[in-house]
């Protein structure tokens, strides 16, 4: 296997595959994992598969404390009044409890620097791994059973790898997406600069305790990501190119930028380093061309407003690693991994939906504030819109005019009077919405496939709350969570889940029965005692009595006492282009 691009998704891809003994070389143009924090949110789901591979400890230990989650909040500047709060973690002790019961472990905030420098340290510590930084992809071919990659290094030489396979993670601008002509369809929303500084904000911190702090300030709306207090503070600014460039925010300007956000011009501001990108709402056209699949930011990038950007790309990889797997060792045929594309697509493009409409949240606040939802949404576009010959001097004094104009309002919010507490009153009820933006556990482990490596159960068309998981055993979706005695040990039900086969969960009651259906077949039969009973209700009439499940934890197949006999089973067989054989138990 090839993997280009040693960033969380491809490092994780590696894993995987080296978890199921596929030998992988990973190359990756960087010599060390990158020093701005980037990206913080880590979902639960993205938790429990790297629970899979003994990760999830040793990043729990790495992030946050929960006190350090507790609410998302709105100022007008740090020192200025706030204008609301999202509590994430100051939760009622009932949700919390709920929260806490769906999953083995729980998500976490950590920053990409830290969460890759684990990730190489494994890389470079596996013997089915060839990490291969300092290099970078040229071209790839494919092959009648392999693909010739060429790679280049940055003394001119280059060398050529082969693979029955190449995983395309290597990001946002992926070269091998450009090779592989496949287009990425949407819009760019906005442009920001990002900006990794230190500053001792403390005081402004002890009464709301949270990982983003927006502000709202004369030079514009801010977000303020709290990585790892003093030292790892990333600010997002706002800017339109192509009247404005990254060259126009040098260290100096940037900390103007921070200094008004704060309100506090004697709060000393170090710079680290400044970045730019832009805020998309794209997915490929193609996931798959022959032997490449695209995977993370090569395959779909949107806006991070919800964190779903990485945890996506993680699931990605974990539909994708086993079916390689699968029929790189003859368990599988060919035909599953057209199914990837088949599940894992439409995921992108529902994640690209709910980034979006995070983002228009966002616009709600402001709006509230007093600048036109239009301006907000429009003046990007107008701008990236104008043609190159327009002498870029005059668009942007006109554009930092404009701005300037449009965020007059938000100076008053913080005034003392009534305009004041009327702007502040009307963003507050605007906050008092935006839960969804930052408790996604529904969209996190509710995803169901409806095509694909599934058997359909006949449940109608089912829709999720994105905001709060509602553990049911669905096709398609993920086995829920519930803790059982295996072996004298207490486990989740997750871990009942064979990597070599499908793997039946049965009820007490069912299971010599379904054994006995199964004897003949190639497929792990485990049984989920009462205490865990939960995971077969479907919601539906009739709870299911066994569920088919594959290796990355969805459900293949929903089975039920009235239809116990072979069939259910081979159609889940079928379903994965399994072949069949002779099965096990694994209790």
């Amino acid at each position: 296997m090839v993997i280009v691009g040693a960033g969380p998704v491809g490092a994780t891809a590696a894993l995987l595959l080296a978890a199921r003994g596929v030998s992988c070389v990973v190359v990756e143009p960087r010599e060390r994992p990158q020093t701005h924090p980037a990206a913080h949110v880590l979902s639960t789901r993205s938790m429990e598969i790297w629970r899979e591979i003994g990760l999830d400890r040793e990043l729990r230990a790495l992030s946050a404390q929960a006190y350090e989650l507790r609410c998302i909040a709105y100022c007008t500047t740090l020192a200025g009044p706030e204008l609301g709060r999202v509590p994430v973690a100051e939760l009622p002790d009932r949700q919390v409890e709920a929260i806490e019961a769906i999953s083995p472990t729980r998500s976490a905030h950590l920053p990409q620097s830290l969460l890759e420098t684990l990730l190489w340290q494994r890389l470079r510590d596996n013997a089915h791994i060839d990490l291969r930084s300092g290099w970078r992809y040229v071209t790839h071919t494919d092959g009648p059973d392999k693909v010739a990659v060429t790679i280049g290094d940055t003394a001119g030489g280059s060398r050529m790898i082969l693979g029955q396979y190449l995983i395309a993670a290597d990001g946002a601008a992926s070269p091998v997406r450009r090779a592989l002509r496949v287009a990425m369809k949407g819009p760019t929303l906005q442009h920001m600069i990002s900006v990794h500084f230190s500053a001792d904000l403390e005081k402004f911190r002890r009464n709301r305790r949270g990982p983003v702090m927006w502000t709202h300030s004369g030079k514009g709306v801010g977000a303020l990501i709290v990585h790892r207090p003093p030292h790892d503070l990333v600010f997002q600014i706002p800017y339109f190119p192509p009247a404005e460039s990254l060259e126009d925010f040098p260290a100096a300007v940037c900390r103007d930028h921070i200094l008004d956000a704060i309100g506090d011009s004697s709060v000393r501001v170090d710079i680290h380093s400044i970045k730019s990108w832009a805020m998309n709402a794209q997915v490929a056209t193609n996931y798959r061309v022959g032997r490449a699949f695209l995977a993370g930011d090569a395959a779909h990038r949107f806006p991070p407003t919800g964190g779903l950007g990485l945890n996506t790309g993680i699931a990605d990889v974990h539909n994708l690693a086993w079916k390689i797997a699968w029929v790189l060792t003859g368990r599988a045929g060919n035909g599953l991994l057209d199914t990837y594309e088949q599940e894992r697509r439409p995921v992108g493009r529902s994640a690209t939906d709910h980034s979006v409409a995070n983002v228009e949240g966002l616009l709600d606040v402001v709006a509230a504030l007093g600048m036109p939802r239009r301006v907000g949404s429009l003046l990007p576009r107008i701008i990236a819109a104008l043609p190159e010959w327009v002498p870029r001097r005059p668009v942007r004094t006109l554009v930092r005019g404009l701005s300037a104009q449009a965020y007059r309002t938000f100076g008053l919010a913080a005034s003392p009077g009534k305009v004041g507490g009327y702007l502040r009153r009307r963003a507050a009820e605007a906050i008092s919405r935006q839960g969804r933006h930052y408790r996604s556990w529904g969209s996190d482990l509710g995803v169901i496939y409806s095509s694909g490596a599934v058997v359909a159960d006949g449940i109608p068309t089912r829709h999720c709350d994105p905001e709060f998981y509602t553990p049911l055993a669905w096709a398609g979706g993920r086995l829920p969570h519930g803790w059982v005695e295996d072996r004298g040990r207490r486990v989740s039900t997750l871990d009942l889940i064979s990597h070599d086969r499908l793997t039946l969960l049965a009820t007490p009651r069912s299971r010599a029965r379904w054994t006995h259906t199964a004897a003949t077949l190639p497929i792990a039969v485990g049984t989920v005692d009462e205490a865990a009973h939960h995971v077969f209700r479907t919601g539906a009439a009739a709870d299911a009595d066994g569920l088919i499940v594959r290796p990355d934890g969805h459900i293949a197949a929903v089975l039920h006492s009235d239809r116990r006999d072979a069939t259910q089973i081979r159609q889940a067989l079928s379903a994965v282009s399994a072949p069949c054989g002779v099965g096990r138990s694994i209790s």
